[in-house]
């Protein structure tokens, strides 16, 4: 025995260094090598993954496991196209796996190619009925295409085959209010709000579905405006002279930055450009920046009332995770309404604001809305709204489940502005 494993471990030897020369597999490698690229996307590297998953298929290209958790990585990265290719083959290779074609379906999406999309969902469905996030996915789809009551039948059937459903549940609650049902939207944002009591879609739609209502005391709990929008002024860091020179400084950081993309389709953005979050490739200036805001942030949590009975005043952390997300707008670019999930605090820094912000002042142009939903809203709702001015070297602070869009603006000049999520960590 002891011979035949002093073989056997020399030959892997050989097989691993000659695979290593070759930048292939040995099959004996392959279901361990598959599992670690798994877990480095589950743990978020994506870079790290993309390369095993790539070395994977050069060794097998047939490989069905490979080529669609090699798609999902590429999609995380914001390779649409490449993922779709993976993504296809897998399709022809294995075409009874279900997964795969969900995992196509939501890249399709992604792309709002929705009749595509249904077609990729229904396929998922027909391979394995009881496929909760497949029906949320087509009733994403069939909301994409203008469909709202089949949306919300596929949105309750994935809650049915699965009640905790989340995504789902808060879905079926904007999908309502979409199609002017209030009332049973209502209903479906304080379902969810049992499954996740922090779920901030849930608090968005509950508070839109509030003043669709006309129940506006309730709304303005979650949606006080005057209290609950905070503007900050950020301290000019150490080793800069003046607030100009610091803003001057970090526009040439964001501007430089290696994530930079213009109109990168995971993100809401129209005629700009986006980073990742830039605390994790960071220049001394945005550390700087950090060190500031942390203070705002701090100095901001610190005056507020704890309430336990209210979703907001409710958490206030003591420690926090801090992302960072740059962007450039152009004339008539524009971030479209939306919430960010699962922080407790958003807000924006200004870097730089356009001329037209402050001269078109009666238009609007440049400032930032509160209140509109994400959705076209029915003929006979008007949301309650308010609009801030931008200011350069001043942060506004926000409940992250703020509904809060762009007015766009004319000229030739550029806003360059720095959103922010805290997230609690207690």
């Amino acid at each position: 025995m002891k011979g035949i494993n002093s073989v056997n471990r020399a030959e892997r030897r050989r097989l691993n260094k000659e695979s290593r020369k070759k930048n292939v597999v040995p099959p004996f490698m392959r279901e361990e090598l598959l599992s670690n690229a798994v877990q480095e996307l589950q743990q978020g590297n994506l870079e790290q993954a993309d390369k095993l998953f790539k070395k994977l298929i050069t060794s097998n290209p047939d490989d069905p496991n490979a080529l669609h958790f090699g798609g999902i990585t590429k999609y995380q990265l914001g390779s649409y196209n490449k993922a779709l290719d993976l993504l296809n083959r897998a399709t022809q290779i294995a075409p009874n796996y279900a997964e795969v074609h969900n995992s196509q379906g939501i890249v399709l999406l992604e792309q709002r190619k929705y009749e595509n999309a249904c077609q990729s969902f229904e396929r998922a469905i027909h391979l394995k009925s009881d496929y909760s996030n497949a029906y949320t996915n087509l009733g994403s789809s069939l909301k994409g295409l203008g469909k709202l009551s089949e949306a919300c039948i596929a949105y309750n059937t994935a809650i049915m085959l699965e009640p905790s459903n989340r995504e789902a549940t808060y879905k079926l609650a904007s999908t309502l209010l979409a199609n002017n049902d209030p009332n049973a939207a209502l209903e479906a944002a304080n379902n969810c709000l049992e499954i996740d009591s922090y779920c901030q879609n849930a608090n968005a739609y509950k508070a839109i579905a509030f003043s669709q209502l006309q129940r506006h005391s309730e709304w303005n709990l979650l949606y006080n405006f005057d209290e609950m929008i905070h503007k900050s002024y950020i301290q000019v860091p150490k080793g800069y002279d003046s607030l100009q020179s610091f803003n001057a400084q970090l526009e040439k950081d964001v501007r430089n930055h290696t994530t930079l993309t213009w109109e990168p389709l995971e993100r809401v953005t129209s005629g700009g450009a986006v980073t990742k979050d830039i605390l994790l490739n960071p220049s001394k200036s945005i550390l700087a920046f950090e060190k500031s805001l942390r203070s705002a942030i701090d100095s901001y949590r610190d005056s507020l009332a704890y309430n336990s009975e209210h979703i907001f005043y409710s958490r206030l952390p003591k420690k926090y995770r801090l992302t960072l997300i740059a962007s450039i707008l152009k004339a008539d670019g524009k971030h479209p309404p939306h919430i960010h999930e699962d922080s407790w605090l958003s807000g924006v820094y200004y870097v730089r604001i356009p001329s037209a912000v402050n001269e078109m002042s009666d238009e609007r142009e440049g400032w930032l809305e509160f209140g509109r939903p994400d959705y076209a809203v029915p003929d006979e709702f008007e949301p309650d709204v308010t609009v801030v001015k931008p200011e350069e070297g001043a942060a506004l602070f926000f409940p992250s489940y703020f509904f809060h869009g762009t007015i766009p603006f004319t000229g030739s000049e550029e806003r360059i502005g720095i959103a922010f999520d805290v997230y609690p960590l207690e």
